[in-house]
């Protein structure tokens, strides 16, 4: 596979970086991409919904610590 162009984008602090290989059927890719989103963070044109996922991984932080919490109560109470 030879990558025939390489461009660095900057995003968050940190490079990124898109290839464009010659190899790779573009419509293919796309449809396999689709397929591994989750219809729920799609954003109705091709893309992800960025801030839904944004909301989703605080609320998934929140039950996380809901429930330590409620962990270490618990075996606070069979001390």
């Amino acid at each position: 596979m030879m990558v025939s162009e390489e461009v660095q984008y900057s995003h968050c602090g940190g490079p990124l970086i898109c290839r464009d290989d010659d190899d790779m059927d573009k419509g293919c890719v796309d449809e396999s991409l689709k397929e591994t989103i989750p219809h729920k963070y799609r954003d109705g044109r091709g893309g992800i919904n960025i801030e839904q996922v944004r909301r989703d991984q605080r609320q998934a932080q929140r039950q996380f610590i809901r429930s330590m919490i409620r962990h270490l109560k618990q075996l606070r109470r069979q001390r």
